[in-house]
């Protein structure tokens, strides 16, 4: 039934050690991890894959958060979109939001937080069961 299959989420930065450190994280919370290292890659997987979350860095060379994310909006429309940045930027934030983007993280997260945020935007939570 579709509540059982393996939520999928989508990390997108430019530094290898973010996308492998969240990877690790969300692996040893069950989740399925897909990862790009730049805006291009995450909307080509997007149109390719099925996503139920996409955590987006604001900043990346090329094509940056903000130019991919009404791409990875339109490719997967039910999948939110948390924005990651290394420092609150207003501008970017505002930019974000109005594009689609449902949260900001700051980098790093609390781990604990991060958790918190993916789980509830994938519907998945600790002591439930599936009952719909």
């Amino acid at each position: 039934m579709a509540w059982n299959r393996q939520r999928r989420v989508l990390v997108v930065d430019d530094d290898p050690s973010i996308v492998e450190t969240f990877g690790a994280i969300l692996r040893s919370e069950g989740y399925e991890v897909a990862s790009a290292t730049n805006g291009r890659d995450a909307v080509e997987l997007a149109r390719r894959e099925p996503i139920d979350l996409i955590l987006l860095d604001l900043v990346m060379p090329g094509m940056d958060g903000l130019a991919a994310l009404p791409q990875l909006r339109e490719a997967r429309p039910a999948a939110p979109v948390v924005i990651l940045c290394a420092d609150v930027e207003p501008d970017g934030e505002v930019e974000a939001f109005g594009s689609g983007a449902v949260a900001v993280l700051v980098k790093p997260p609390d781990v604990d937080k991060l958790l918190r945020m993916v789980n509830e935007l994938t519907g998945r939570r600790e002591d439930s069961s599936p009952d719909r």
